[in-house]
């Protein structure tokens, strides 16, 4: 194949110059831009989660065979205006700023990057499993307090009696879906000494053989000492976790959501805070719905901005994954992420 036209749109989070490494390494040559922060001035109704103006795309994107990208907006309209364009590298798992269908009609490949943030994020939730269970969440908003007050940190070498947790090694944790982020959590887990759990419909239990894979929902959940959540969000499963699901949970128990945001019902989350059936809940999300100024109001809540997947490490592997990925189109052989 002749080599293509290849141009590289960077964004706020992941800039032009993290794909450059990659793509010069395999001797991949390029154009670069950067999106405008803008808003957009055409129909965006059928994707998400995108930055600038698609009709910034349309214009510095004409002639070219390949765009890789994170976070532009890929629009029917787009497309129309790309007569020349062949494949769209987009460096996210779900590409969710693509009309896949408008791509699929007018037959340009897309291929992403599944994966990319899976280290990154099954670092984050032991991080927050290790906080919870220690207490760390309480303990520092008491701290503040304390602070504030002009008050001594510890008023005595007995201060760690207010704060008696657990260790991993006592646990049983239940992982709700056993993708790619569950497996490297599982791993981090039992190597930490923990039992674990897993319940995932789409996983045929008789190819694992690490966890314990559970065939029932409400089993694993009124097993498990700490459940994290690491399902894709679907229409079909909003609230998959609800008054009912952790009514079933152990008192005392804890709930870590690294995934998405729907996938829990909020009101369902405070009301077990308060009542104390949960000990506490760990959430990074980024579409906060619900009750949510009394939910961050609770001692036990550790809540971050959607940054699971927020590391250098991460950006460089989506890189590297869309260079591997363009190699293999100018070579002709299959694209292992096409959607």
């Amino acid at each position: 194949m002749t080599d293509p036209r290849i141009l590289v749109i960077g964004d706020s989070y992941m800039k032009a110059e993290i794909f450059a490494p990659a793509f010069e390494q395999r001797g991949l040559s390029f154009d670069a831009a950067t999106v405008t922060i803008a808003p957009p001035t055409s129909d965006t109704s059928v994707i998400a989660e995108f930055e600038g103006d698609p009709a910034e795309i349309a214009q510095i994107a004409r002639g070219y065979d390949v765009i890789a990208f994170h976070a532009a907006p890929i629009t029917a309209d787009v497309l129309a205006a790309l007569p020349d364009l062949k494949l769209l590298g987009c460096a996210r798992g779900g590409p969710v700023n693509v009309d896949l269908a408008a791509a699929k009609e007018r037959g340009v490949r897309v291929t992403t990057t599944p994966g990319k943030n899976a280290e990154a994020v099954a670092d984050l939730t032991i991080g927050f499993l290790i906080s919870m269970i220690r207490n760390v969440p309480a303990s520092l908003r008491d701290v503040d307090k304390r602070v504030a007050d002009g008050r001594p940190l510890a008023e005595s070498t007995f201060e760690g009696a207010r704060w008696f947790g657990r260790e991993i090694s006592s646990l049983r944790v239940g992982l709700v879906g056993y993708g790619n982020v569950a497996r490297l959590v599982a791993a981090r887990a039992l190597a930490l000494g923990a039992q674990v759990l897993a319940f995932d419909p789409y996983v045929d239990a008789s190819t694992v053989d690490d966890v314990t894979v559970v065939s029932d929902l409400d089993e694993m959940l009124a097993q498990s000492d700490v459940v994290s959540l690491h399902a894709r969000a679907t229409a079909e499963n909003r609230h998959m976790i609800g008054a009912r699901e952790i009514g079933l949970m152990r008192p005392g128990s804890f709930l870590i959501n690294t995934a998405r945001e729907s996938l829990v019902d909020e009101q369902a989350m405070l009301d077990a805070l308060t009542s104390g059936n949960l000990a506490g809940i760990a959430l990074d999300v980024n579409e906060p719905d619900g009750p949510w100024r009394d939910l961050v109001a609770q001692p036990n809540l550790i809540l971050t901005p959607h940054l699971a997947g927020a590391t250098q490490e991460t950006l460089v592997r989506g890189a590297e994954m869309l260079a591997s990925e363009i190699q293999a189109y100018i070579d002709d052989k299959p694209l292992r992420w096409e959607r």
